[in-house]
């Protein structure tokens, strides 16, 4: 059950607050240097994203093939999430792109849901080939297949090299949140491919080729798992909840607790795109004389304590009320 609180909507709006819609502040204070600094960053990773992708992609297919000629459903499996893992860089790559073109009259906000639209439609996509898989799995318990042990270890094997190299790439470049999701993906390939070699293995040694549907499912898990996690973080962005990483009663409160405001109500946070926050609110004074002056502190923390840099702030003026808990909410 969603807790209530104090900063959403209160009914004295409108019963003698002094509002002046003209000390509204729509806030996007990049600098023309930082926004430069930003241009560059996003044209390193789209790069960095790029030729991830063409990797990625590659040897997904290689794997596909090679899980079929070998009869590995681990190497399917895993050939699965890669092609997911591209799709994700690409997703990605495509929203880095986007963010670029400016807002627009008809998207005020600009492009920055398109990545979460983007992966919604993947994450979807990604458990209609999994539920296939989890089928092949349930067939291969009930009949089972010799499998190429060898060959699964050799492919397996370059797979890991290659996911490393991958991850590393994307390691260094970790401070975007698209190149830290793909990442993230990236160590799951990597762990994939780590299953994969296992099997080849023991099944090189063993003859034990049921040890490849066991490990699959593995896999098979990793994938729904960080699948779901990601569809419930695009729906949250959607219904424009509050980003995880915010705390929306500890923004309230430190909001508060700059000079001069004795009260906050009409608190909204929500995504603007999968790493940028929004924030709008009602700020209540009662001396209009220093409202300039708490606004820009309100900017500055807002923007280096909790990350939030797109602002829209009013006030409103309440004199004879030195907070008293807000004037024990009116």
């Amino acid at each position: 059950m969603d807790k209530q609180s104090s900063y959403l909507s209160h009914q004295e709006i409108q019963n003698g607050f002094a509002h002046d819609d003209t000390n509204q502040n729509n806030l996007d204070h990049q600098s023309h240097t930082l926004h430069s600094h930003n241009h560059n960053f996003r044209a390193e990773h789209s790069r960095i994203l790029f030729w991830c992708l063409i990797i990625t992609f590659s040897f997904a297919i290689i794997e596909a093939i090679g899980g079929y000629f070998t009869h590995s459903i681990t190497l399917q499996s895993d050939a699965v999430h890669m092609l997911t893992d591209a799709a994700g860089l690409l997703i990605a790559y495509i929203a880095n792109n986007i963010s670029k073109k400016p807002a627009t009259s008809f998207l005020t906000f600009g492009y920055g849901h398109a990545e979460t639209i983007g992966a919604l439609i993947n994450c979807i996509f990604t458990l209609i080939l999994t539920a296939g898989l989890l089928v092949e799995v349930a067939e291969r318990f009930l009949n089972p297949v010799a499998i190429h042990g060898y060959s699964l270890f050799i492919i397996a094997s370059i797979g890991f090299i290659i996911n490393g190299a991958v991850a590393f790439i994307l390691s260094k470049f970790s401070e975007s949140l698209n190149t830290r999701a793909a990442f993230i993906h990236a160590m799951g390939d990597l762990l994939g491919s780590a299953i994969a070699i296992i099997a080849g293995i023991i099944i090189y040694f063993t003859n034990f080729s049921l040890i490849d549907t066991i490990l699959s499912l593995i896999v098979i898990i990793i994938l729904i798992t960080s699948n779901f996690k990601i569809i419930k973080k695009a729906m949250r962005i959607l219904m424009a909840g509050v980003p995880e990483h915010l705390n929306y009663e500890m923004v309230g409160q430190d909001l508060e607790e700059i000079d001069g405001i004795i009260g906050v109500h009409d608190l909204h946070i929500w995504h603007m795109s999968a790493n940028k926050a929004a924030l709008s609110a009602h700020i209540v004074v009662n001396d209009p004389s220093i409202w300039q002056e708490s606004l820009s502190q309100c900017q500055k923390m807002l923007a280096t304590k909790h990350g939030i840099e797109h602002v829209t702030l009013q006030y409103e003026f309440k004199p004879d009320c030195l907070n008293m808990k807000y004037c024990e909410s009116q």
